[in-house]
């Protein structure tokens, strides 16, 4: 291999030749195959994307379809516990008034079923879809899910109700890792921000259905069946569902990892208008990636997200999400009752909350073009110093005496914070998990990623309902200032630790993230093509070892689609 020495003034290195692989029967080798589809994917507009790709979106958003059962079931565990039914069947009488509220222990166990079993369930995921395919390990889930919703159902003690809400968290672990995971495989790259929005979006439709349900069963405080029902339409999901996935192609990517490269190839073709040449390219630059990622980490296990250039994709992956939880610590997962608390009638608190999931639907439709516009960092850094105002305004109003105008003011700041969020970081989250790690590691590092998300949750499940209930420790508004204060932790973190990863192919950022620079340069960082060159065939590992190793250790610095 020859490689000229980068000069001093521009940092620029050209790998000017590579090892050569055998023509296919096309007469073309897989180097010049992935060069191609590397320039395709950099030239396709967002419009050109839909057009060749509109099967994949299509069956990306089929997949996205659990994040809808997600957000419902999300939504209902948190505002339950504010609702008058729910509280009567579970929950103890108030002193001698006709109020009944769930204990504080009861409320933050409730509260913690969900992220208990997701942190079960994602790891669950990651073993499943390396060894089956997405498609059946979501086939599986959606069967066990059916069973799992009986127990709550039919649950005739709080108790009861906690076991069932756990063992249907198993499934929610599932889903939530899965349909970022498959849509990052199956769209091109400037698709990637469109349709990891899209998971969002499901999460807030579901977040509606289930506020519309429970506020339209509001007012019935003694009714059986008015918490039942919103429990029982969760079956509803997975019989529309099922018959769709049935008929869903498996990721390319996870085919090409099973040396399935024929598979992978009818693959791109049931997910594009790709031609049969085309659709071997795709699978080339594939193929390329994943020979590239075995050469940097030969094992695919969960320690190796730990391992080299990994770490720094883990921790960013992990901060993403992290930091979603600590946007709204404390309240967000409980936002019905926070609006009860700061001084909200019932019924007003679930019209609220049902506005709150129609802003999340528009703001949600808002950052689709935004965030293909604009990049990951910028509105990450923006999102946070915005949210963090909005909390200490919370704060500071909440120092006022207490009042019917305080606490819709607390409200209406708490919404804006929520226009906020879903523009910035609640979708941006999503986009930056399912395009920073590596395509052999992607499952284990997204369950990693969402296990610190649940982390977060059990702990804002823990201390929120201590932090407001009146009978604890009564914050209300005030925890605005707890929340204000994470979120300027964030922005530090955030500034030196997050790189800008828009419009790179997967392999560019295994490339970038072996040239150990700093967050700041990833976005100007020029990576233009190669020149492939007949040279002696050298295809073993250890080679390809080396070659990665003076990549990484800027020796070389590479510059194009590395063919081996």
């Amino acid at each position: 291999m020859v490689a000229t020495k980068p000069s001093q003034s521009d940092h620029v290195e050209m790998i000017s030749s590579a090892i050569e692989d055998p023509p296919g029967k096309d007469g073309m080798t897989v180097a010049e195959k992935a060069y191609i589809a590397t320039e395709s994917e950099h030239t396709m507009t967002v419009w050109d994307a839909l057009k060749r790709y509109r099967k994949a979106c299509l069956w990306s958003m089929a997949f996205s379809l659990t994040i809808i059962m997600d957000g419902y079931d999300t939504a209902i565990l948190g505002s339950l516990q504010a609702f008058p039914a729910f509280q009567y069947k579970f929950g103890h009488q108030v002193g001698d008034t006709a109020d009944y509220q769930l204990s504080p222990r009861w409320q933050a166990a409730i509260g913690l079923s969900n992220p208990l079993g997701n942190l079960i369930g994602v790891y669950i995921n990651a073993f499943l879809t390396e060894r089956i395919g997405h498609k059946k390990t979501l086939l599986g889930t959606l069967v066990y899910l059916c069973a799992a919703i009986c127990i709550t159902f039919f649950a005739q003690s709080v108790q009861m109700f906690f076991a069932g809400s756990l063992l249907s968290g198993f499934a929610w672990g599932v889903f939530t890792t899965m349909a970022p995971a498959y849509a990052s495989e199956v769209c091109p790259v400037v698709l990637r921000s469109y349709l990891e929005t899209w998971v969002v979006i499901c999460w807030g439709l579901g977040q509606f259905v289930s506020f519309g349900l429970l506020k339209s069963y509001s007012s019935q405080k003694r009714d059986y069946w008015a918490w039942r029902i919103p429990i029982g339409v969760q079956w509803a999901w997975p019989v529309i569902i099922i018959p769709i996935i049935a008929f869903a192609p498996d990721s390319p990517w996870w085919l090409v990892r099973k040396g399935r490269v024929d598979a992978a190839e009818r693959s791109v073709l049931r997910i594009s208008t790709a031609t049969r040449q085309e659709a071997k390219q795709a699978v080339a630059l594939t193929t390329h990636t994943n020979e590239l990622e075995k050469a940097e980490c030969e094992g695919t296990g969960l320690l190796d997200c730990f391992r080299g250039n990994n770490l720094w994709r883990t921790e960013i992956a992990c901060a993403a999400w992290t930091i979603q939880q600590l946007s709204g610590f404390v309240v967000s997962g409980y936002g019905t009752y926070f609006f009860q608390q700061a001084g909200l009638k019932t019924e007003d608190s679930f019209s609220m909350s049902v506005g709150q999931a129609g802003i999340h639907l528009v703001c949600n439709l808002v950052a689709l073009p935004v965030h293909g516009r604009f990049g990951r960092r910028p509105l990450f850094l923006v999102g946070i110093v915005l949210m963090a105002c909005t909390w200490f305004i919370i704060g500071f109003v909440a120092l006022a005496p207490a009042s019917s105008a305080q606490g819709y003011a607390e409200s209406a700041i708490y919404m804006l914070w929520y226009v906020v969020y879903q523009i910035t970081i609640g979708p941006g989250s999503y986009i930056i998990v399912g395009e920073t790690s590596t395509t052999r590691l992607r499952s284990h590092t997204i369950s990693i990623a969402r296990n610190c998300y649940n982390i977060t949750s059990i702990l804002n499940t823990v201390v929120g309902p201590y932090i407001l209930n009146p009978t604890a420790g009564n914050w209300k508004g005030k925890c605005g200032f707890l929340t204000g204060g994470l979120l300027v932790l964030s922005f530090v973190w955030a500034f030196f630790r997050l790189p800008e990863m828009i419009g790179r192919t997967y392999e560019e950022l295994d490339i970038l993230f072996a040239m150990n620079l700093s967050a700041r340069q990833f976005k100007n960082r020029l990576l233009s093509t190669f020149t492939i060159a007949s040279c002696d065939r050298r295809q073993d590992a250890s080679y390809l070892h080396l070659l990665w190793k003076e990549i990484a250790t800027g020796k070389l610095c590479y510059t194009g689609c590395l063919a081996y």
